[in-house]
């Protein structure tokens, strides 16, 4: 059986396409696992700051009233109640039939924040 060798080019040719073949694998992974999120989430050390920097323009306790269709996500009860509903993870993931948040942004958050605020309401949404 005769190996022959590959040109110069033929074989830029190929590590060209296997680095594009890891590349496509890596960027196709779930976001918990690009984001390293946590199993134990808890609104005040993970959830709480989040909400914080990401929603508050318009969504802190005195904003709330007169923007974001009054809808409060200042604290524990209310994130809580907006997440139990759906319309959390609706919104900030642009599902139809909710209203994208951020607002206006026509982008989403990002991948990691979204993960960490899912993580937390499938583990129960700990205080």
């Amino acid at each position: 059986m005769k190996i022959s060798h590959c040109t110069y080019t033929t074989c830029l040719k190929s590590l060209f396409f296997i680095g594009l073949i890891l590349v496509s694998i890596a960027c196709n992974k779930k976001a918990k696992d690009l984001c390293n999120v946590s199993e134990n989430v808890t609104y005040t050390n993970d959830i709480a700051p989040l909400i914080e920097v990401k929603c508050f323009k318009c969504h802190d306790a005195e904003n709330y009233k007169t923007k974001a269709s009054r809808n409060k996500i200042y604290d524990y009860p209310s994130l809580k109640k907006m997440a139990e509903s759906g319309f959390l993870i609706g919104s900030l993931t642009h599902q139809k039939g909710f209203i994208p948040m951020p607002y206006r942004a026509n982008k989403k958050i990002d991948t990691c924040s979204i993960a960490l605020i899912a993580k937390w309401i499938s583990t129960g949404m700990k205080e």
